[in-house]
């Protein structure tokens, strides 16, 4: 509290000395305790780089001196890039010279040498290293006394020595955890640590995804307690627990889920009403078994959601909870909470109510299998009891489908088409095929039903005006948009007005449909718009054009939804769900912020996963050619796409027929002396020259028509 109020006064008064502090706190001069506790409070804040002492002993907050707090990014080579935490200065290069100690991923403070000049990055120095994340992985090479350790993240630029004394019973290329213990100031000398866990072997199967979820502080092990709480939990549901709840289970519901999918947290009932739809979206009813402030609550809340790496799954909740007693498994009978819906022919919901439940799911249904109903392709539930109600099911279900999504395009929703990339692995977890899957006909139903349910949870509660946790999303940076607007015209595009509406990027979307660049220019469009994100006040999620929108039917993959369940289950009951409502709001703000970084970082180590397993495929296909289209081109490389989702780099510097030169402004490159000319979207001939798992990347030539 001390240091929350210290760096209050300082940017209210922009600089103080200690002196100053000490009148203002109206401390008493003879005081030494108090005295002492002040001093090492602001010790404290210039350490984390909070604020700052000048050299005549004032003390001011960073964003108020000439430093910079940021992060330090490798490059592999011996000099790194600080990136500023603030999203209005522009990154600075620190070369060899000035890095004082500093390495990848390193929290520090920089001060600007030179500004920007002949399109480089302004130079700057570190003044110090505020905070160092000191867990590393790598392939541990070991001799007879010592091991080198080289690091799965090439970015650090150096492999890890370790002393005989600091294996840890490790063997060689075993792929293994370790800690960062020194860094030399003697940029020649390769700096030290010592192995704290041992993955497995490099060979084993899935140790390398796991290698990675580990170097993102991603656990798969849960901590006894809460393992011991899950176990704890009977897979049936009682009489007891049932009192007071709606009675569903004599309604036909269904789950809809990957063949491979093992927890089943959302089903669904629909009929028809009149004209009206009635619609039931019944999720797991997860706040019931995990109550607030247990272990089990605890973990779930540090981890913020289930991690997705490829055939791996880090699951929030233990499996034998979300495979368990919260899977709505079929033909047992499972709590769930319940959204009725009343839905007329223009997908307005006229009524709709929220209840505890108990249901019985009659069916466990394949996405494949549901599509290739509704589409005509087979008939695969031709022979099953009660198989006329359950295709009356699956058809009401497309009719109400295709009327929501209607809905939500006239207002303005974004409807993005991407096809999902699909990993074929061996037995021995390398991968033997990659191609992109498209959304069919049973992902939308699911996806559109889950839609409607979140808006009409959010909204009720967002005119409610109680805390709440919603999902936002700001509109997109005028900068940004800017950028996509000079990419559409080389495609022939354009996009009118000078503000942004989410119905000027649908319009883009519909026009660009089922032609060639439509892949690129989505994930182009997409790349420009800011990342959506948990906030414990409402505001407008623009890729939906809607004013409040919630997560609710995910609360066994994500602490969100477990928060808002508990939050709707205490209205149900007519409890008070705060005691003290700015408490309470501080609460939601410290999930909202939470559940979103731990997002940021599943993405992240989701998306290295599939970059790892990209190159590692392509390591087998080094030499061969392929059509692709020019996704982006930078200041040091141009990127392709290939048909089978796969991307790669050609870089300037291995371009012998000519010496190219990026222009920002047009965002193309071209050779000085032929003119060549590369843009984004142009269809181009390449060649695979190099491709390595352990580096994530994969290199092109591009070849001549």
């Amino acid at each position: 509290m001390l240091k929350e109020k210290l760096l209050e006064i300082l940017r209210q008064e922009e600089k103080c000395s200690f002196s100053d502090l000490v009148e203002i706190l109206e401390i008493d001069n003879k005081n030494h305790e108090e005295l002492k506790i002040l001093n090492e409070a602001l010790l404290e804040l210039v350490e984390q780089g909070l604020i700052y002492e000048t050299r005549k002993g004032d003390l001011m907050p960073i964003e108020n001196s000439h430093l910079l707090r940021g992060t330090l990014q490798g490059t592999s080579r011996d000099f790194l890039y600080f990136i500023p935490f603030e999203e209005e200065e522009e990154d600075i290069f620190i070369g060899s010279r000035f890095t004082n100690g500093g390495i990848h991923k390193d929290i520090v403070l920089v001060e600007k040498l030179r500004e920007l000049r002949d399109h480089r990055s302004p130079e700057g120095r570190v003044i110090r290293v505020v905070e160092r994340n000191p867990v590393v992985t790598g392939i541990l090479h070991k001799s007879k006394n010592y091991g080198f350790l080289i690091l799965d993240d090439k970015r650090y630029g150096f492999d890890l020595f370790i002393g005989k004394e600091d294996l840890n019973h490790a063997n060689d290329r075993d792929h293994v955890i370790a800690e960062i213990i020194g860094v030399p100031r003697d940029q020649k000398k390769n700096p030290s640590g010592k192995i704290t866990e041992i993955i497995g072997h490099k060979d084993e199967r899935g140790v390398d995804l796991r290698a990675i979820a580990y170097s993102y502080g991603l656990r798969d092990v849960f901590p006894k307690e809460a393992l011991q709480q899950a176990n704890e939990l009977e897979d049936f549901v009682s009489e007891e627990e049932i009192k007071g709840r709606k009675d569903l289970r004599d309604l036909l519901t269904v789950t809809i889920d990957g063949e491979t999918a093992k927890d089943f947290d959302d089903a669904i009932s629909i009929e028809k009403d009149g004209q009206d739809y009635k619609l039931w979206v019944h999720i797991a009813d997860v706040a019931h078994y995990v109550q607030k402030g247990s272990p089990m609550d605890e973990e779930a809340r540090k981890r913020g959601n289930s991690v997705y790496m490829l055939d791996q799954v880090i699951p929030m909740l233990p499996v034998e909870l979300s495979n368990g007693i919260c899977s709505l498994n079929p033909h047992k009978d499972r709590l769930t909470l319940t959204v009725e819906m009343k839905i007329n022919p223009n997908g307005k919901v006229v009524d709709y109510a929220f209840y505890e439940s108990v249901i019985q799911s009659d069916h466990r249904l394949i996405y494949k299998n549901v599509s290739d109903y509704l589409e005509e392709i087979s008939d695969p539930y031709e022979n099953i009891e009660g198989a006329e109600e359950l295709k009356k099911l699956l058809d009401l279900s497309q009719e109400l489908q295709k009327i929501l999504q209607e809905k939500r395009k006239a207002r303005g929703a974004l409807e993005f088409n991407f096809a999902e990339t699909t990993i074929v692995f061996d037995d021995k977890g390398k991968p033997v095929d990659i191609y992109p899957e498209e959304r069919r006909i049973s992902n939308r139903i699911i996806e559109e039903f889950m839609l409607v349910t979140n808006e009409t949870v959010g909204e009720h509660f967002g005119y409610l005006e109680i805390p709440f946790l919603y999902r936002i999303h700001e509109a997109p940076d005028d900068e940004k948009v800017e950028s996509f607007r000079k990419i559409m015209v080389n495609f022939g595009y354009s996009m009118k007005g000078s503000k942004t509406h989410s119905k000027d990027f649908q319009k883009i979307l519909e026009e660009i449909e089922e032609k060639p660049e439509e892949a690129l220019l989505s994930q182009l469009l997409l790349r420009s718009m800011k990342k959506a994100k948990y906030y414990e006040l409402p505001e407008i999620h623009f890729g939906l054009a809607t004013d409040f929108y919630s997560h609710f039917t995910a609360p066994i993959r994500r602490y969100s939804d477990l928060t808002i369940h508990r939050i709707i289950k205490d209205f149900l009951n007519e409890k008070s769900i705060y005691n003290n409502l700015k408490d309470f709001y501080k609460e939601l703000e410290d999930i909202a912020e939470q559940t979103s970084e731990t997002e940021r970082v599943s993405e992240l180590a989701e998306r290295e996963a599939m970059d790892m397993k990209m190159a590692e495929y392509m390591e087998d296909h080094i030499g061969e050619i392929y059509d692709g289209i020019i996704s982006s081109v930078t200041s040091f490389g141009i990127f392709i796409s290939l048909p089978n989702t796969v991307e790669g780099l050609a870089k300037y510097d291995r371009m012998q027929d000519d010496y190219y030169i990026y222009d920002e402004k047009s965002l193309r490159a071209y050779g000085e002396r032929s003119g060549r000319e590369f843009k984004v979207g142009q269809e181009v001939k390449v060649r695979v020259i190099n491709a390595s798992k352990a580096k994530r990347e994969i290199d092109f030539e591009i070849l001549r028509d």
